[in-house]
C-alpha cells in the first residue's frame, strides 16, 4: 500500500493510506445515476426514436449543445490544466528547480521527475527511482530544493523508508546540472529521522532565514487519537514542526540547532522542536516577506485546522481538537494551547492540504493570503488578516481534484496538484466568464439533448446505450444516452471512471417513465444529466410537467409531484415521486465512486448491442468510445442480469447488490457502515459478518449478512422496509419486490455457520405459521392466528414479508397481514407499509419537509407526553425527561433549557449533527469478533474502553479485543427521527419537551 499522510478518509480501516487505486424497475437511488436502460418494441409519442444509432454507424457531431456554465453565479475563481500533456502516477509534491526552466514532481510511489516549464509539454522525465534503491515500502511525500540550489544542487526529500525498521527520514541528495537533471544514487545524506506510524506529515520548506522547517505527524493510526500521547511532549520530534539548520553541520549530526529555537534551553525537550500538538500537518506554508508560517492540520473525526505558527507555538492535539476538547487528560506541554485562526467542520473538510502565503503579481487580489485546499472535498479556500488584524477565509473555487500540493510560481501563478483524479497539474485563474446562470438551460427542451420531445428523439450525434445492471427506481422505467461534444471521443476506458477520460462538455441523460399500462403510452417523469465542465461534474434534473410536452429544471433543494402509478394492467394509485437534491446527486456521484456510474467496462460489456457484439463494441463502432477501450474484464468483476434465470443465483444476487449499493459500499466509499458490495470482493473480503451502528431492529443475534438466514439479515431487513432505517435511505421510496426476493433466496443459499431463526428451524410456531398461512381451506380464524404469530417478531415479520414480495401469498393475506401490522411497533409496521396504498397510509412527514408543516401546528402536551411514551417517537430510548441516570444523551429537561425557542428545537431534531455537544458525542467500537459497540464513551485506559450504550448498559470493552475505536462525525442521535410521524404528531412532541421548561418561550 502506499501510504497518504493526509487521507482522513481513508480512516475508515484505521490506517490514513491509500491503495494506488431487465425488468423494468430495480433499486433506485434518485440521484442522476447513470444506469440502466429499459427498451420496447411499441412507439409513443413519449418514446425514444432508436434511428439514431440503430446502425451503430460512426454518429454525427453533436453541436446543438447548450448545456454551458451552470444555473448559478460563477465562483471567484477557476482552475484549469496546466500543462495538460503530462500526468503522473499519484503526485505529493511539485517545486521550481532554480536556475532551470523545469519542474520537479516527486509521486508517492518513490519516483521523482522533472518537465520543461512549457505549457504544451508532453512528457516528464525521470530524475530518480528511491523505491527502486530503498527497496519495497516508500513512501514519497516531499521535496524541496536548497536556497542554494543553483550553485549546490541539493535536493531534500522526504519519505518513508525500509531499512533498519520502518521510518520517515529527511534525506539531502545532489542533482546533476544536465538537462534534464538526474539524482545521484550515492549521493544521499540522511539529515534527520523519526518513528514511522499512521500520520507522518512530511511536508519540507524553507524559510527566508534559511532555515529548514519540517512537518511530522503524531505517528499513530486513526484510533485511538494520538495513540502514542506524543502531541504535549516535545522530548520527541512528534507532532510538531521542526526547525533545523542544514547549512551548517552539528557535532552530532548533519546539521545544527538555530539558538532561537523555542525550547534549547527547556530540559529533556527536543531543541529541533520549533511548535508543537498538532496531529498530521501534511502540508504548511511560510510567508517570504515576513516569515509567518501557516500551518493545515488534519483533524480527527471533527475538525480540520488552519494554524498561525510561531516559535513555541501550541496547537492543542490532544488535548483539544482545533477548539473543542478531546482529551483532556493528558497534561497540556510546556506552553499555552492556542486555538487555530481557521476550522472547517468536516461536513465541509476531511483532509486539509497547506499552499504557499501568496504574493504573486497574477493574482494580486490573493496578495498576502495563505491557500490551502482539502484533498476529499476538492474544495480550494484563503485566510488572511483583514483591515482590523483578523483573520477572515473566503471559499476560492470547488473543484473535483484530490488535491495534494500547491506552488507559487517564480512568474506568480499559483498550481495546484492533483493526486489520483487525474494526476494532472492545474492552474488557478480568476474567473473572468460572465454571470451566464439567468442562460442556462431551464427546460429540456432548450438543453440540445433532444431533436424532439415528443416523440423523444436524440439530437445528431446523441448516442443511446444500455447497461447490464439496472438499477431499482421505485418502478420507473429508463433509457440512456451519452452526449460527446463535437466528434469528440471518450479517450480511454470507461472503466476507468474517471473525469480525464471524458471530452470537456460531455453530457450524460436518463429518462425516467412510468411504465405503461392497459396499452397507455408511458407517462415522461424526469430526465436527469450529468455535465462535464472544467473537469467537474454537476448533476442537474428536468421534471416533467403532466401533459408531457416539455420538462423544467428542479432546483437543488428537489421536488415532489403526484403521480398515477399503474397497478397491474387496468387500476392505478396515486404516488409521490420524489426528484433528487443536487446534493443526494453527490452522495453517490463523487471521486471516489468515479462520478460517472453506469458507463464502465463490467456495465457495457455484458449487454448485448442490437447490432452485434457488447453495449461497449457498439458504442466503439458510433465513435463515442475509443476502439482501445474494449479491455477484457476479469471474471470476478462481469455482472449479469440479477434477473435472468439462466445465470447463477450468487452472480445475480452479487450482481443486483453491484449496480444498487457499492457506489457508497465500497473501500473508500462514504457509507457509516464499513463492509463492501462490489462484486469483484470474495464474500469473505465483503465484510458483512457483523452488526451495524443503527442498530438490530429487534432481530436477535443479527448481522448485516447472516449466512442461511435471511431474516436475521440487516442488509435484507432494510431492503424490505420503508420509514426509518431503510437503505437506501435517499432517493427510494418503494420496494423492490423482486430484489427482496432475489436476496432472501441468495442469502437462504449460503451455508449457515450458526443455529437459524424461528422461520426457518422446523417446530417452532413460527415456522408451523409460516408453512400453513397459504393453505387453501385454512379458516379465517387461523389464519389470523398465524399473522399475529409471525408479527410477535421482526424475524417472523420479515419472513412474513418476504413471501408476500415473492408473490405466494393472495392478495386477501397480504391485506390482512397490513392491516394487523398497522398496529405494531414501528420496527414491523415498516415492513408492511409497502403493501398499504400510499393514499392510505398514515400521511408522514418523511425525511425532507418544511419546518413550517410542524411549527404551524396547534399542539397540545398531553398528546405529546403520550408519543414520547409510546415507542413511536423513539425518543425515550435515549432521553429521560430529567433523570441523567437513566439518560444516553441530554435528559429532556436539558435540552428544552437549551433550545428554549421552539424553531430551534426542531432545527436540531432534523438536523442532530450540525451541533454536537461533546459530552453526547457518539463512539463506534469494532471487536475482534466483529462485533460493533455504540455509545457514549464513558472511560478509556490502557486497559479497556466503556461505552454506554443506547440500552442505557455499560459495556467494557478489553483493550486487547478492540480492533478500532472511532468518535462519529454524526449524532447519535439519527437523522429523521421525526420522519414517521405526522406533523401534528411532531408538533405535540415539541411541545411536550418544551413544556418541561416553564421558561420556553412560546413564539416561532
Amino acid at each position: 500500500m502506499l501510504k497518504t499522510p493526509g487521507n482522513n478518509a481513508g480512516e475508515d480501516s484505521g490506517q490514513s493510506e491509500i491503495t494506488s487505486m431487465n425488468q423494468s424497475g430495480r433499486l433506485r437511488i434518485l440521484l442522476c445515476v447513470l444506469t440502466g436502460c429499459w427498451a420496447t418494441n411499441s412507439v409513443t409519442p413519449w418514446q425514444c426514436s432508436r434511428a439514431a444509432s440503430a446502425a451503430d454507424e460512426p454518429r454525427e457531431a453533436w453541436t446543438s449543445s447548450h448545456l454551458q456554465g451552470t444555473p448559478y453565479a460563477p465562483e471567484p475563481f477557476q482552475i484549469s490544466a496546466a500543462f495538460p500533456g503530462v500526468r503522473f502516477d499519484h503526485p505529493t509534491s511539485l517545486l521550481e528547480l532554480p536556475g532551470t526552466s523545469r519542474f520537479l514532481v516527486a509521486e508517492i510511489g518513490g519516483k521523482i521527475l522533472t518537465f520543461e516549464n512549457s505549457a504544451d509539454v508532453q512528457s516528464a522525465d525521470p530524475a530518480a527511482d528511491l523505491a527502486a534503491l530503498a527497496g519495497d515500502g516508500v513512501s514519497l511525500f516531499a521535496a524541496v530544493a536548497d536556497p542554494e540550489f543553483a550553485r549546490n544542487h541539493f535536493l531534500y526529500v522526504c519519505l518513508v523508508h525500509p531499512d533498519g525498521g520502518r521510518h520517515t527520514r529527511v534525506s539531502r541528495w545532489t542533482m546533476s546540472a544536465d538537462s534534464p537533471p538526474t539524482i545521484d544514487p550515492a549521493s544521499e545524506v540522511v539529515i534527520i529521522k523519526w518513528p514511522s506510524g499512521g500520520h507522518n506529515a512530511g511536508c519540507l520548506r524553507f524559510g527566508p532565514d534559511g532555515l529548514l522547517y519540517i512537518a511530522t505527524g503524531d505517528g499513530s493510526g486513526p484510533n485511538p487519537p494520538d495513540g502514542l500521547t506524543t502531541g504535549q511532549d516535545v522530548s520527541d520530534l512528534l507532532g510538531a514542526i521542526l526547525r533545523i539548520d542544514v547549512r551548517n553541520t552539528g557535532a552530532k549530526q548533519p546539521y545544527s540547532i538555530p539558538d532561537d529555537n523555542p525550547f534549547v534551553r527547556l530540559p529533556e525537550a527536543r531543541p529541533e522542536v520549533f511548535a508543537y500538538g498538532l496531529r498530521n500537518p501534511w502540508k504548511f506554508g511560510i510567508d517570504r516577506n515576513n516569515g509567518e508560517l501557516y500551518v493545515a492540520d488534519n483533524g480527527w473525526e471533527t475538525w480540520e485546522m488552519i494554524h498561525l505558527v510561531r516559535g513555541g507555538s501550541n496547537c492543542g492535539w490532544p488535548v483539544m481538537e482545533g477548539r473543542v476538547p478531546l482529551r483532556t487528560e493528558v497534561p497540556v506541554g510546556p506552553t499555552p494551547i492556542v486555538p487555530p485562526i481557521r476550522d472547517h467542520h468536516h461536513s465541509e473538510a476531511n483532509s486539509v492540504i497547506g499552499g504557499p502565503v501568496y504574493h504573486g503579481a497574477e493574482l494580486p487580489e490573493l496578495d498576502g493570503q495563505f491557500i490551502y485546499g482539502d484533498y476529499i472535498t476538492g474544495t480550494i479556500w484563503s485566510v488572511g488578516r483583514s483591515t482590523d488584524g483578523s483573520f477572515v477565509g473566503q471559499t476560492l473555487v470547488d473543484t473535483d481534484l484530490r488535491i495534494t500540493d500547491f506552488l507559487e510560481t517564480s512568474d506568480g501563478k499559483l498550481l495546484v496538484v492533483d493526486y489520483d483524479l487525474t494526476g494532472q497539474i492545474y492552474r488557478l485563474k480568476k474567473n473572468t466568464s460572465e454571470d451566464r446562470s439567468a442562460t442556462f438551460p431551464r427546460h429540456l427542451s432548450e438543453t440540445g439533448l433532444f431533436e424532439s420531445l415528443t416523440p423523444l428523439k436524440p439530437a445528431p450525434g446523441v448516442s443511446s446505450y444500455d447497461v447490464t445492471v439496472s438499477r431499482w427506481m421505485d418502478g420507473a422505467a429508463a433509457k440512456r444516452f451519452v452526449a460527446v461534444p463535437d466528434t469528440g471521443v471518450i479517450a480511454t476506458s470507461p472503466h476507468s471512471g474517471q473525469s480525464g477520460a471524458y471530452p470537456e462538455g460531455t453530457a450524460f441523460a436518463k429518462h425516467l417513465t412510468v411504465p405503461s399500462a392497459d396499452g397507455k403510452p408511458e407517462r415522461p417523469l424526469e430526465t436527469q444529466v450529468l455535465l462535464l465542465q472544467d473537469g467537474v461534474w454537476s448533476p442537474y434534473v428536468y421534471l416533467w410537467n403532466e401533459s408531457g410536452t416539455d420538462a423544467e429544471l428542479v432546483p437543488p433543494t428537489g421536488a415532489q409531484t403526484a403521480v398515477n402509478w399503474p397497478v397491474g394492467t387496468t387500476d392505478s394509485q396515486e404516488r409521490t415521486w420524489h426528484s433528487g437534491t443536487t446534493n443526494e446527486c453527490r452522495l453517490c456521484h463523487n471521486a471516489a465512486a468515479g462520478y460517472v456510474l453506469g458507463f464502465v467496462g463490467n456495465q457495457l460489456s455484458g449487454k448485448p448491442s442490437p447490432n452485434g457484439g457488447s453495449q461497449l463494441d457498439g458504442l466503439i463502432r458510433q465513435n463515442v468510445v475509443r476502439s482501445d477501450a474494449a479491455e477484457d474484464l476479469e471474471s470476478s468483476s462481469a455482472l449479469v442480469d440479477p434477473f435472468d434465470s439462466s445465470a447463477s443465483l450468487t452472480d445475480r444476487a452479487r450482481s443486483y447488490l453491484h449496480g444498487n449499493c457499492s457506489m457508497c459500499h465500497h473501500k473508500g466509499g462514504n457509507a457509516i457502515v464499513s463492509f463492501y458490495l462490489s462484486r469483484d470482493l470474495t464474500f469473505e473480503q465483503m465484510n458483512t459478518n457483523k452488526g451495524t451502528g443503527i442498530g438490530t431492529f429487534g432481530m436477535q443475534n443479527a448481522r448485516i449478512i447472516v449466512p442461511g438466514d435471511p431474516y436475521r439479515s440487516v442488509l435484507m431487513y432494510r431492503f424490505s422496509k420503508l420509514g426509518n432505517g431503510r437503505m437506501p435511505y435517499i432517493g427510494s421510496y418503494s420496494v423492490d419486490s423482486h430484489g427482496v426476493d432475489l436476496l432472501d433466496a441468495w442469502i437462504r443459499s449460503l451455508p449457515a455457520t450458526q443455529p437459524l431463526s424461528d422461520p426457518l428451524t422446523p417446530g417452532t410456531s413460527v415456522a408451523r405459521a409460516l408453512d400453513e398461512i397459504a393453505t387453501e381451506g385454512l379458516s379465517q380464524e387461523r389464519r389470523q392466528q398465524d399473522i399475529t404469530d409471525l408479527l410477535k417478531t421482526t424475524e417472523g415479520a420479515l419472513a412474513l414479508t418476504a413471501r408476500l414480495h415473492a408473490g405466494t401469498l393472495n392478495d386477501a393475506i397480504q391485506q390482512t397481514a397490513a392491516m394487523s401490522a398497522a398496529t405494531s411497533g414501528n420496527d414491523i409496521r415498516g415492513l408492511f407499509d409497502h403493501f398499504v396504498p400510499e393514499s392510505k397510509r398514515k400521511k408522514t412527514l418523511g425525511r425532507q419537509f418544511d419546518p413550517e408543516l410542524v411549527l404551524s401546528q396547534p399542539a397540545d402536551v398531553d398528546r405529546g407526553r403520550l408519543i414520547f411514551l409510546s415507542d413511536h417517537a423513539r425518543c425515550r430510548t435515549c432521553h429521560h425527561a430529567s433523570d441523567p441516570e437513566q439518560s444516553v444523551g441530554p435528559t429532556l429537561l436539558e435540552v428544552s433549557k437549551k433550545y428554549t425557542v421552539k424553531s430551534e428545537l426542531l432545527q436540531h431534531v432534523m438536523q442532530p449533527s450540525l451541533r454536537i455537544d461533546e459530552r453526547f458525542a457518539a463512539w463506534a467500537v469494532l471487536t475482534a469478533d466483529g462485533r460493533i459497540i455504540t455509545g457514549l464513551l464513558q472511560s478509556q485506559t490502557d486497559d479497556a474502553v466503556v461505552i454506554r450504550t443506547a440500552e442505557r448498559k455499560l459495556v467494557t470493552i478489553p483493550t486487547e479485543q478492540i480492533d478500532e475505536i472511532r468518535r462519529s462525525m454524526t449524532s447519535l442521535m439519527p437523522d429523521g427521527v421525526l420522519s414517521d410521524l405526522t406533523p401534528t404528531e411532531a408538533a405535540d412532541l415539541l411541545q411536550y419537551i418544551q413544556s418541561l421548561n416553564p421558561t420556553s418561550a412560546p413564539s416561532l
